[in-house]
């Protein structure tokens, strides 16, 4: 099996472990935005984090790690606003 990197803590896993964040394409959105691909069913390039145990959601600690290198839009290779609900997760 393949192993992916979180693009937050740089960890290499199998990708059953890690949440992959892809690009939703919304048409009267000006900027992409990168949301949770639970199914890994969205087209296209995917951002790897680390899941959080508890939840379906990535890790906190890598999420903001990665929020604040910039590692989703560079791993998407585009300009994207985060999903509001990423962005929740984060917060205390």
């Amino acid at each position: 099996m393949p192993l992916r990197r979180c693009v937050g803590c740089g960890r290499s896993a199998p990708k059953i472990e890690l949440m992959r964040i892809a690009i939703a394409r919304d048409g009267g959105v000006s900027r992409p935005r990168a949301v949770c691909d639970r199914d890994y069913r969205l087209p296209g390039r995917g951002a790897y984090l680390c899941k959080d145990e508890q939840r379906e959601l990535p890790a906190s600690e890598c999420l903001e790690r990665a929020i604040k290198r910039g590692g989703i839009p560079r791993a998407l290779r585009s300009a994207v606003s985060l999903d509001p609900k990423l962005v929740e997760s984060v917060s205390p």
